[in-house]
């Protein structure tokens, strides 16, 4: 069904004309969008200036008021890290008044202490008559009344936590302190339940170490998925809300004075071991092992360790047999020139052979993913430094591969494999078009013209997956006409950390449906802390894993 709009037509709730940070991120996601147009923007007027002391004292104790400014001064400080450590994720300012959109001040009936908003019978009706499609509120209090109903399809908003676990604030807190590895984000359509709304979408980005990080991260991931929310409208999609547990749980308020120090020494004492590791120069030493025989996760204690060249480390084995000679194809990193390359390993009952390197480039490769096409044998690394994804094809195995062809040409993408079902080719892999985070997005491509062709189309649900817990391949296997996707999960400020093992119930160009069946923990080996990849067949069986040193 089509839409009769030209656009899809959204009004903005704001506060303010300047928006920067999260806002302006996701302002500037919407006006790149060519289907939906900013049609109204209303600003609530600012209401009479309260004493801020006396208003605070009179809405807090004094216990109370002292935690919330021992709370702002912490976010400060990690403002300061933040900026100090990682400079900044360059957020888009906006001036809305640079812009020709009509503009409609309304004045917000308060409560006591002015966390809800009501609207008078004026106001709704100035709104109402914009015919708008839906309201987007990016500032201002909890909604109460008539102001939920004005648009079509009601009022949207963003709640920075996984609502099952998290209502309330502080966005990006409570995560870290509870070392939880994902943050979550919601988009919901508002009632006027606090936090409590219809999920239209969520997601979950990894989470980072220290609480003002999180928080923007998490900002910034999260306001490029408004065009994904807002393009069901335009499309007049049927809109399927997400499950929802039910709201008994607790809200969450900005932290106590224990809690605040509790995060403080947990934290903090985190961090003073991460720098005391880099003053040591202590590395994270991926291996790989492998073991004679078919895949059973209860004999993973039996590997044969590859034993790693000095001032390298290998990782992302894939298994290929070829005239009944079994093979591993590798990242084989090189701590001294700070990138990977492809090498390969031949395997003879319980003993390996290094062949060499086969694929050397002068940016970064990893993840090997071999497939057949045609009687050739084709090799798609990971080639994300050069922001695109290519194919190598075999000269003369295993040693000699050219490089053949870029699929996706300016795509940020990580970790891709590719497979034939029902005579269309799928291409699965890791997106971000932030280049920041590798971890969180699944995309899927396909193609009817075979994998060799760069007429690549984008599946209707990408992003398939928003969760940095599934997203990520860790590996492809196919068996008995069946269909298995690895994918990693993380821990906190783990990268790799476990890793699941997937069937592809269903794949199609309006759907994908997967079940786990199987999940593999750093336990099988002593001091390991971290395995994220799987391959096998079946003759041999081949794994990674990771240590400190």
């Amino acid at each position: 069904m089509k839409n009769l709009h030209k656009k899809l037509k959204i009004g903005l709730m704001v506060n303010s004309l300047q928006q920067k940070n999260l806002n302006g991120e996701i302002i500037k996601n919407i006006l790149n969008n060519k289907k939906i147009e900013i049609n109204t923007i209303i600003i609530n007027k600012k209401t009479k200036k309260k004493n801020t002391f006396l208003f605070l004292i009179k809405k807090y104790s004094i216990k109370r008021f002292i935690e919330k400014v021992l709370f702002r001064v912490l976010t400060i400080f990690e403002k300061f890290l933040f900026i100090l450590l990682f400079k900044n994720f360059n957020f888009k300012k906006i001036n809305l008044n640079d812009h020709k959109i009509q503009k409609l001040y309304v004045e917000p009936i308060e409560s006591n202490f002015g966390t809800n908003h009501e609207y008078s019978d004026k106001d709704i009706g100035v709104i109402k008559n914009r015919n708008l499609d839906v309201i987007l509120r990016l500032e201002g209090g909890i909604l109460k009344g008539e102001i939920l109903k004005v648009a079509k399809g009601g009022v949207i908003s963003f709640h920075h936590a996984d609502n099952d676990l998290y209502r309330g604030l502080p966005p990006g807190f409570w995560e870290v302190f509870y070392k939880n590895p994902t943050t979550g984000f919601i988009v919901q359509k508002l009632n006027e339940n606090l936090d409590g709304g219809d999920v239209l979408f969520k997601g979950h980005v990894a989470t980072k170490f220290f609480y003002y990080y999180n928080q923007q991260f998490v900002y910034k991931q999260s306001a490029k998925y408004i065009s994904v929310v807002l393009e069901k409208f335009f499309n007049l999609e049927s809109l399927n809300y997400l499950k929802k547990k039910d709201y008994n749980n607790k809200i969450f308020k900005d932290p106590n004075s224990f809690e605040i120090l509790k995060y403080i020494i947990s934290t903090y004492s985190f961090i003073f071991l991460k720098i005391i590791r880099k003053i040591t120069l202590s590395k994270e030493i991926w291996h790989v092992a492998f073991l004679n025989g078919k895949f059973d996760k209860n004999k993973l204690e039996k590997f044969n360790i590859i034993k790693n060249y000095k001032n390298r480390f290998i990782a992302d084995p894939f298994l290929i047999k070829i005239k009944n000679k079994n093979y591993i194809f590798v990242e084989d990193y090189s701590f001294k020139d700070k990138k990977g390359s492809i090498s390969c390993y031949e395997l003879n009952e319980n003993k390996e052979k290094f062949l060499g390197k086969v694929i050397e480039e002068n940016f970064h490769l990893s993840f090997p993913f071999l497939f057949e096409y045609k009687n050739n044998m084709y090799i798609c690394p990971e080639t994300s430094k050069k922001n695109e994804i290519r194919v190598y094809e075999c000269a003369q195995f295993p040693l000699k591969w050219k490089y053949c062809k870029t699929l996706i040409k300016n795509i940020s993408a990580v970790d891709t494999i590719l497979f034939e079902k029902d005579s269309i080719w799928w291409l699965l892999t890791n997106t971000d078009s932030n280049k920041i985070d590798t971890l969180s997005e699944l995309s899927i491509f396909y193609s009817k013209d075979g994998p060799l062709t760069n007429n690549w189309k984008a599946h209707k649900k990408n992003p398939i997956i928003v969760n940095a817990n599934t997203a990520r391949n860790a590996g492809l296997i196919l068996e008995d006409n069946s269909i298995y996707r690895v994918n990693q999960k993380v821990g906190f400020n783990i990268y790799g950390q476990e890793f699941d093992i997937n069937m592809v119930k269903n794949i199609s160009e309006n759907d994908f449906v997967e079940e786990k069946i199987s999940n593999i923990k750093p336990n099988f080996f002593k001091n390991i802390h971290g395995t994220h990849h799987l391959s096998y067949n079946s003759d041999y069986s081949v794994i990674d894993f990771v240590k400190r040193k």
